[in-house]
């Protein structure tokens, strides 16, 4: 607008000086020239001068006038034009703050909003809960429908959140499938608002036609007991879902000082295991496993240990989910198949028909290089393919292509493959008998009760005639009687393992009592 008026300023000067002041007298002279003049009054050459001044002016003044009025219209078009801008502007900035607060995908509250909100209400209030959320094997669900579903089963939750939440509490999306929830009703109403949330997942989701259930793991923190202040709510409520998905998931937990300490021994036993390889603190156990027909030693499972410095003996059920969780599994998986592999080929110069069971974590076995890693181990080692075994869990069979593609991969180097727990997991039997599987180990938990409930028999025998129709070898877990050994061998399971025959023991102790004989006999 400056830059508009300062020229037509200039202009209309110019034009005064030049029609008001040049003009005028320039016409008087050549007037006073050509007519010679000569009024005896003077009055009369004032008239002359200001009739001169006015015909030149009228016209400056016409222009001058118009000038302004279009100049008035223009400003007015231009205030009118600005106020549109202005407009546009504000609803743009609306705009931008709601996509920079709000979720694209759900329209729910982002975490850059949640911590907002939290950090005021934090400040303002005497009593707040805090409710954080993961939904259970939403991975799976987006790994095998497609990240299109998955994404339209996030909305579906999201409504289905807000839809359970009372008055005074708000739902926040803090990204991928974690939810956020904030309430500011009394403290006492907070297992009733989780409880709420649980049940809101009892309805299956209908997903392109699919119906598919899910739950959901909610860690509780409340303030001021477990925090007064945004990060601390939010990280105490976090640790306390993940005691929530501990337990199984589909519940929820409330923070307390217990689950503190144990994250804080969880927390060290990661560390101290990070330097457990490196100062050799692992070792590996053997656990024979024996024909049940002829008591015949068949392989040996190998089985990682860790002698901790100051805790001792750490067992497996401690230190192998932080291994999982911390990725160090692959390591320690790396290190006990090439120690194991080892050792058994040492034996072979007594017993050259012995085997080798190896445990892989699902870590191992989703690496797509994990069947080349296995053909270079054997190489190195030179152990026989055909004598090694791969223990794998069911839920890694639940993904299709890729597990089938490892699968054959790693049953070409000449490996064999068993199904670890069997009974236990998920797996689909149609999948099973596709897949190229040599053993099915029954769980030790069929095995313990098979003698004292005949439906728990019922099964295992059921189990162990689908092994025997599918090609496949029974192997059972945790046989402790003589009389479990002598019941899965009616069966027609060939082999088991356990207490009966031995613990798992040291490399060392298993030469010493069992000078790798090739008949171990039953106590």
């Amino acid at each position: 607008m400056e830059s508009y008026i300062q020229p037509n300023k200039r202009k209309r000067i110019l034009f005064l000086l030049v029609f008001i002041v040049f003009l005028p007298s320039v016409f008087k002279e050549l007037i006073s020239l050509f007519l010679n003049l000569d009024l005896q009054n003077e009055i009369w050459y004032e008239v002359i001068d200001f009739a001169i001044i006015l015909l030149f002016a009228t016209p400056v003044f016409v222009y001058m006038i118009r000038q302004n009025d279009k100049t008035a219209i223009r400003l007015q078009l231009q205030l009118q034009e600005n106020k549109k801008i202005q407009q546009k502007l504000a609803l743009s900035n609306i705009e931008l703050e709601y996509n920079a607060t709000h979720d694209f995908l759900t329209g729910l509250p982002n975490r850059y909003k949640l911590f907002k909100v939290l950090s005021k209400m934090a400040k303002d209030r005497h009593e707040l809960a805090v409710f954080f959320l993961d939904l259970d094997r939403f991975k799976t669900i987006n790994d095998s429908m497609g990240h299109l579903s998955g994404d339209q089963f996030i909305k579906m939750v999201s409504i289905r959140l807000k839809q359970a939440v009372p008055l005074g509490a708000q739902v926040f999306r803090h990204g991928g499938d974690e939810f956020v929830i904030l309430s500011e009703l009394p403290n006492c109403r907070s297992v009733e608002i989780a409880e709420a949330v649980g049940a809101a997942f009892q309805q299956p989701f209908s997903i392109n036609e699919t119906l598919l259930y899910s739950s959901v793991s909610m860690g509780i923190s409340l303030m001021p007991e477990h925090g007064t202040d945004e990060v601390t709510l939010l990280k105490n409520a976090d640790r306390a879902m993940y005691r929530a998905k501990e337990q199984g998931g589909g519940t929820y937990n409330i923070f307390s000082n217990i689950t503190g300490e144990y994250e804080q021994k969880q927390l060290k036993l990661e560390n101290d295991l990070r330097n457990a390889l490196e100062t050799e603190q692992l070792i590996v156990h053997y656990q024979p496993v024996i024909d049940l027909t002829t008591g015949r030693l068949k392989s040996f499972e190998a089985l990682v240990r860790w002698e901790h410095p100051d805790l001792g003996l750490v067992p497996p059920g401690e230190f192998i989910p932080v291994a999982e969780r911390s990725g160090l599994i692959n390591d320690i998986g790396t290190w006990v198949l090439e120690s194991a592999c080892i050792q058994v080929k040492r034996w072979h110069d007594a017993n050259d028909g012995i085997g080798l069971a190896v445990n892989v974590s699902i870590r191992q076995f989703r690496n797509p290089q994990f069947p080349s890693f296995v053909k270079d181990v054997l190489e190195i080692t030179q152990f026989p393919a055909h004598l090694l075994i791969l223990e794998i869990t069911e839920s890694m069979m639940q993904d299709d292509s890729e597990s089938v593609r490892i699968i054959e991969e790693i049953r070409t180097l000449g490996v064999k493959l068993a199904i670890d727990d069997f009974g236990t997991g998920y797996s689909s039997l149609s999948k099973l008998g596709f897949l190229p599987i040599d053993y099915l180990k029954i769980d030790r938990s069929f095995t313990t009760e098979m003698l004292t409930h005949a439906p728990i028999q019922s099964i295992v025998q059921t189990i162990i005639d689908m092994g025997r129709n599918l090609d496949m070898e029974l192997i059972a877990e945790g046989i402790e009687e003589e009389g479990q050994s002598l019941l899965l061998a009616q069966c027609g399971c060939q082999y088991g393992q356990g207490y009966l025959f031995s613990k798992p023991l040291p490399a060392e102790e298993i030469e010493m009592t069992y000078s790798l004989s090739t008949l171990l006999k039953v106590k």
